[in-house]
């Protein structure tokens, strides 16, 4: 059957109601019964506040009927979708951001064909659910991946990023990575225990979570890690995990003009000092006592968050309430002094409000502006205006438009004015024009038990004014004054951060620094703060230990891009001018279609090939451009998986690498074109870690064998003496589950059998199938980690002769497995490897390679493009081949991958197994020798218990 023409598929982005800062994840199973979330796990990578988060969700029906499953996604208010793909039984069907109407036909299109079709699409609210409906074909799989990306903002001391997690059931594998690497020390590093997003002050929370495992590579970097187990999971509910998983954290600080990084022509600024003294402010408050304002709790919820809000005003402050139903009232004729006797006063006429009529929006922001610019005062102060309505403009002027010209008309002192919208019935997008127009922000306030916390929480982030009419300034004419995102704002508040980014002129090649200076008003009078900066070689912000997936020379540009659609969409808001606005829409729009953002004025379309055809046996090789060599030979990275059956693919994934033959090694790594090969040189009995992953449980061993010579048991050689060796036994051990394979059998928690053809075994999510012909093993965890073991024979004869039956090993998917994998072939996971420089030398052609990703050091290493026998395609492929062991292609020396030499005592495939996990690292393996105290015997024993 065609598997893709059995789903179809809706992508929907709807409007949140209950968070407006968070990821929402479920999957809707109807009536318990249907797919099930096997993996969901969700990635975030945070370089210099750019954060891109990568949720991935694997779904199998293993009925016998198609079944429908939804993949739900809410998205932080300020992340734009980057991308999103749906893997079908392995066929990857990418999204493609287009012109909204332009993806909208394309959309209909496919619909009227019949084929499967996603259209993404982002709705005029101010926060966004993703949503996926999917019939999941019987007995198979679909893999949804979401990428977005957003810039983490500073609030209240802090960044904040949170996930949410809602399953809706325990998941086989759930886990949320974030991997922090930032321009200063980080400091104040927490992460709250899960929970829904009702914000509460109650000391009877525990205020961490204990299921999260956080590392510090160096004071610049964090690593976290939540992995709940199922028991865990159920111990939140019997549903599984529900609430916002939140990382918080701020990095060092002092008072100067803040952080500049400039490269590839780009440069973004983040400012933040600390050591000033607040100014003074004009504090206004608008408040809404409709009649509307009696339903539910508002009326009484904002008595209560006045009453904590008056308490909190500073000394040095004067404020007043106007508050307005039908007609408008102020609590005072003049703005008061902040001092004990006039809080007390405001406080009880707000416990006095009663709500009735109707609302009069335009008469109680033009009394608002009047008493503010006729109530001015002497010195530097900062005149605010807080406005919070439940609905629409219902007495007086009612037109939108007017109300807005009117404020523009009137407001001569650009007073800011905050709104906040509270509840579902408010006109959010008119009053996110009323304070884009009038320099400030909108903010929603959702009733629910804590708006009272939602309301303070609101006016922390602008209680305290440190610099007004701040300035940023580039000299020397090296910034096109154009193209940056923001140059003058009127305020800086206490806990926030203000970002600038922009483009650079062209420069003259020893034009080498950017100078600027920031300038705003203080207490004790103008600030002056400047600095410079060089501009950048991207290698020099590579962390030495520790990296994200995010490359530092790309994150300053697309920065700017988040940042100037971000601008663009705020002057939609601010003007009128129709042909103004489709200016700027239109510039918008051409940002997001090359950087591939999904914005309100962008679409992301995702179809079915006409011409890709998927069925059970067979799966298409996925086209590659990369140019091979020369006729004769095959990129690796398009080579499928040919045996006697047919062919066999991981699911249209990429090969990765492998072990074989006598024994070589082929790897593909980011940067090349071509894989890169290298020998090692093993004595037989010694056993080689390949993979090593920590933090996933997994580790992978290989025993080396050698020919022998016919008649006794001396090793054979090559011709030029070097001992012909193999890879005679492989060891998987990953938590409880352990298999080791040989050439003769295959042997499973402790359970031997033989390559039987078409062989299928399995612990728990784990299996094991064996092909027809006998000479395949693939091994499938159930977290996008699979390998492969190819079976090596030997005739009658050849084994009188000395020759040896050996295996061939190679990676399949590795997506499971952390940043930190290790090992001969695990090291190159997240490795980067890119060709420097060639040279013509006897007839070959070398190359100067350069090493850096997840190493401690970058370097060179030297390379002779050559072939390799990839004897599970039975295809040459092209390679850089590094000598000597893989000399200083890998970490270390080859002898820091030997668990156990020669000279070491033989081992049963157990003890075999403490051995790699006691020798992850030789200092590592030392200290856990120190700490836990155990004799190898006890270990073992332990181990034995275990299974």
């Amino acid at each position: 059957m065609d598997i893709i023409n059995s789903f179809s598929v809706l992508l929907v982005l709807l409007g949140i109601l209950v968070t407006t800062n968070g990821q929402y994840l479920s999957n809707d199973i109807t009536g318990g019964k249907g797919p099930r979330v096997v993996s969901l796990t969700i990635r975030s990578d945070i370089l210099y506040r750019f954060a891109e988060t990568v949720v991935t969700s694997t779904v199998v029906n293993e009925l016998y009927d198609d079944r429908e499953t939804t993949f739900d996604v809410s998205l932080p208010d300020a992340a734009f979708i980057a991308n999103f793909t749906l893997e079908v039984d392995g066929v990857v069907y990418p999204g493609v951001v287009r012109e909204k109407e332009a993806a909208k036909k394309s959309y209909e299109k496919a619909k009227k064909k019949g084929q499967s079709a996603g259209h993404v699409f982002h709705k005029p609210r101010d926060t966004n659910k993703f949503r996926v409906t999917i019939n999941v074909a019987a007995q198979s799989e679909v893999t949804f991946v979401l990428t977005y990306d957003e810039v983490l903002q500073r609030k209240r001391g802090q960044y904040e990023h949170i996930v949410y997690i809602d399953p809706k059931q325990v998941v086989d594998q759930l886990l949320v990575e974030v991997f922090i690497y930032e321009s200063r020390d980080i400091t104040a590093l927490r992460i709250p225990p899960v929970r829904n997003d009702i914000l509460s002050n109650s000391f009877d929370h525990p205020t961490t979570n204990d299921l999260a495992l956080v590392e510090r590579p160096s004071p610049k970097t964090a690593y976290i890690r939540y992995n709940p187990s199922p028991a865990e999971q159920k111990k939140d509910s019997a549903q599984g995990v529900s609430g916002l998983f939140k990382v918080q954290y701020d990095v060092q600080r002092s008072l100067d003009a803040g952080d500049v990084y400039v490269v590839d022509g780009y440069f973004t600024h983040f400012f933040a000092p600390i050591g000033l003294k607040p100014l003074p402010k004009r504090l206004l408050f608008v408040l809404d006592v409709s009649g509307s304002m009696a339903f539910g709790r508002k009326i009484s919820q904002l008595k209560e968050a006045m009453g904590q809000i008056l308490e909190q005003i500073n000394e040095e402050d004067s404020f007043n309430i106007i508050i307005f139903e039908s007609d408008v009232y102020s609590w005072s004729n003049t703005m008061r002094e902040a001092n004990k006797t006039n809080i007390e006063m405001a406080r009880a006429f707000v416990s006095s409000l009663d709500t009735q009529g109707g609302t009069n929006v335009h008469d109680a922001l033009m009394k608002a502006i009047n008493v503010l610019q006729e109530n001015k005062q002497e010195g530097v102060d900062t005149p605010i205006v807080v406005f919070l309505t439940d609905g629409a403009p219902t007495v007086g002027v009612r037109d939108f438009k007017k109300i807005l010209n009117s404020i523009d008309s009137h407001n001569k002192d650009k007073i800011q004015i905050f709104s906040l919208a509270f509840g579902d019935d408010a006109n959010f997008n008119f009053l996110k024009k009323i304070s884009a127009r009038n320099n400030a922000f909108a903010r929603k306030i959702y009733e629910d038990s804590d708006a009272p916390l939602q309301l303070t929480g609101f006016y922390d982030e602008i209680s305290d004014v440190l610099l007004s009419k701040v300035s940023f300034t580039y000299l020397d004419d090296a910034v096109n004054l154009t193209s940056i995102t923001q140059s003058q704002y009127p305020s800086f508040f206490d806990g926030s951060e203000l970002v600038v980014s922009g483009r650079l002129n062209e420069l003259e090649p020893d034009y080498n620094t950017l100078t600027m200076t920031v300038v705003g008003s203080g207490s004790n009078g103008i600030i002056e703060l400047s600095t410079s900066t060089e501009i950048d070689n991207p290698n020099k912000h590579t962390p030495p230990d520790f990296k994200t997936r995010l490359e530092f020379s790309t994150i300053v540009e697309k920065t700017w891009a988040y940042l100037t659609i971000k601008k663009l969409m705020l002057e939609v808001l601010r003007t009128e001018n129709p042909l103004l606005k489709d200016e700027i829409k239109s510039e918008a729009m051409r940002l997001a279609l090359k950087y591939n953002f999904v914005t309100p004025l962008t679409s992301m379309v995702v179809t079915k090939p006409e011409t890709r055809r998927v069925n059970d046996t067979n799966f298409d090789v996925q086209d590659d451009d990369a140019e091979a060599l020369d006729d004769d030979t095959t990129d690796p990275k398009t080579a499928a998986l040919t045996g006697s059956t047919g062919t066999l693919t991981n699911k249209g994934t990429l090969i990765k690498g492998g072990a074989d033959n006598d024994p070589h090694f082929i790897v593909n790594v980011k940067g090349l074109d071509y894989a890169i090969c290298f020998d090692v040189m093993g004595v037989e009995g010694d056993v080689y870690r390949l993979i090593t992953d920590k933090y996933s449980g997994l580790t992978v061993n290989a025993k080396v064998v050698a020919n022998k010579m016919a008649g006794d048991s001396n090793t054979s050689t090559h011709n030029h003496g070097e001992i012909k060796t193999f890879l005679g036994e492989i060891y998987i051990k990953r938590w409880r589950f352990v298999a080791t394979i040989t050439p003769k059998n295959i042997t499973l928690m402790g359970e031997t059998v033989d390559w039987t053809n078409g062989t299928r075994l399995s612990h728990g999510k784990t299996k094991l199938v064996v092909d027809q012909a006998g000479t395949m093993l693939v091994v499938i965890f159930n977290d996008r980690v699979a390998f492969l073991i190819m079976r090596h024979l030997k005739t009658p004869s050849q084994i009188r002769a000395g020759k040896v039956n050996f295996l061939g090993f190679y990676i399949v998917d590795y997506k499971g497995l952390s940043y930190h994998t290790h090992g001969l072939l695990g090291q190159f996971f997240r490795r980067h490897v890119t060709l420097k420089k060639t040279k013509n030398r006897k007839g070959k052609l070398m190359g100067r390679l350069r090493v850096s990703g997840n190493t401690q050091r970058a370097r060179k290493v030297m390379a002779t493009l050559g072939h390799r026998l990839n004897l599970a395609t039975n295809m040459t492929v092209s390679c850089w081949m590094v000598q000597h062991n893989g000399g200083a292609l890998i970490d270390g020396n080859i002898t820091d991958y030997l668990v156990k030499s020669k000279a070491s005592k033989d081992t049963d495939g157990i003890q075999l197994s403490i051995d790699i996990d006691e020798n992850v690292d030789s200092k590592e393996a030392e200290v856990h020798k120190k700490e836990n105290g155990l004799e190898m015997a006890e270990t073992v024993e332990k181990l034995n218990d275990l299974d």
